[in-house]
């Protein structure tokens, strides 16, 4: 099976355990504090993915690194890396530098994948204050179009990639250079999963001055900064991954040709498999300790959370812990995904999981006051990730 073929396998794997979460929050514990689960949920994302870093370390990093890079790795500033786009051009392109931030360069502070990773794992904070504002099925339909900020975000990040390693344009497998058919198609299946989940959202939504309130349009606009966080979340722990690879690694590679250290233009999961696991290992490291830092906001955000009706049962406990590990594996299974994937537009398949989570939901008893927009919307995501996934260019990307 090509790199592609396990990607889409990996993203949809996850598509369903995300989707998982609404039915199971349903059945063990609607009426909870959301404090609980979303404190619980951390603590499993910080475990399940902290084990496999604990426990693959040898095989996936030291047999890999000298002793030298392991040493690099143990370095803060070594961490605190981002792709810089300079001024100069190679050719009639710009050219991307990997830099180390100085502590009085704001700029490059700005700019690193570390503090991204670290600001976007708060997107639920954001997401539950919107929830205070606004209904939560319109904070919630705003908040779930954050896989089409992914694709867009991702494909910049990759473009620095490329030009990182002076890659040619006309090189197969650009990467993740996305083409104009691939944007507008991404735009589509946005706009499915709004009806989708508008159809949630409309028995709330009776005229238009239900949304025209100063009160109400900073809810959407929390929401809005909430899916772009969401989005931040993955893009910064990828982004992470590779350039603190390329801050640790030789130029060709973890097993460079003797005497051969020019850059690589091979992007890093077209390599050997040493490249690829530290890669993945490198990932998941940005992925475990943004969540950490997540931890003592969650604990603020439940301290504030007013307490609803309903008491912490052993059911929500067991339900909270379940979603954790289904979200846990999701979140490294589409990390992973996106490192075996030569296209972003496999992330369009996430706005699939929305539609599965609200058939599961309809099979559970709960109705929704605009069933034709739901079906609108997901035949509309059907058909456009049939379109992105089958599409000619898929395997080799374009430009």
């Amino acid at each position: 099976m090509s790199h592609r073929g396990r990607a889409v396998r990996l993203v949809l794997t996850a598509t369903f355990l995300y989707a998982s979460v609404p039915p199971i929050l349903h059945v063990a514990a609607s009426d909870t504090n959301p404090f609980y689960f979303n404190f619980m949920i951390t603590i499993m994302q910080v475990s399940i993915p902290g084990l496999f870093l604990l426990y693959s370390k040898d095989s996936y990093v030291n047999r890999h690194l000298s002793t030298t890079q392991r040493r690099d790795l143990k370095r803060p500033r070594v961490h605190f890396t981002y792709f810089r786009r300079t001024s100069g051009h190679t050719g009639n392109r710009k050219s991307v530098v990997l830099k180390e931030s100085g502590r009085k360069d704001v700029l490059g502070w700005a700019r690193m994948p570390i503090v991204w990773a670290l600001i976007s794992s708060l997107h639920y904070g954001f997401l539950a204050w919107s929830a205070n504002i606004l209904e939560t099925a319109v904070a919630t339909t705003i908040f779930e179009l954050w896989p089409v900020f992914l694709v867009y975000a991702l494909a910049r990040h990759e473009d620095s990639d490329r030009l990182f390693r002076r890659a040619p344009v006309s090189v197969g497998h650009s990467r993740r250079a996305i083409s104009k058919e691939v944007m507008v198609l991404t735009a589509l299946a946005g706009s499915g999963l709004a009806l989708m989940l508008g159809s949630q959202a409309a028995g709330q939504i009776r005229s238009a001055t239900d949304l025209v309130s100063y009160k109400v349009a900073a809810g959407m606009v929390i929401a809005v900064v909430a899916s772009l966080l969401a989005a931040l979340s993955v893009l910064s722990n990828l982004a992470y991954g590779k350039v603190l690879y390329y801050a640790l690694v030789p130029a060709g590679g973890t097993q460079p040709p003797r005497g051969d250290r020019s850059l690589e233009t091979r992007p890093i999961e077209q390599r050997g498999d040493p490249d690829r696991r530290l890669l993945i290992w490198l990932t998941l490291l940005g992925y475990v300790l943004s969540r950490v830092v997540a931890l003592p906001v969650n604990v603020l955000i439940g301290l504030l959370t007013p307490q609803v009706q309903g008491s912490l049962t052993w059911g929500a406990v067991l339900g909270a812990m379940v979603i954790g590990a289904a979200v846990s594996v999701a979140g490294m299974l589409l990390r992973v995904g996106n490192i075996r994937s030569e296209d972003t537009a496999v992330n369009s398949l996430l706005c699939l999981g929305p539609a599965v989570s609200l058939l599961a939901l309809m099979a559970l008893g709960i109705t929704l006051p605009r069933f034709d927009l739901f079906v609108v919307g997901a035949v509309l995501i059907l058909a456009v990730n049939v379109r992105i996934q089958l599409r000619r260019d898929a395997s080799h990307g374009t430009r």
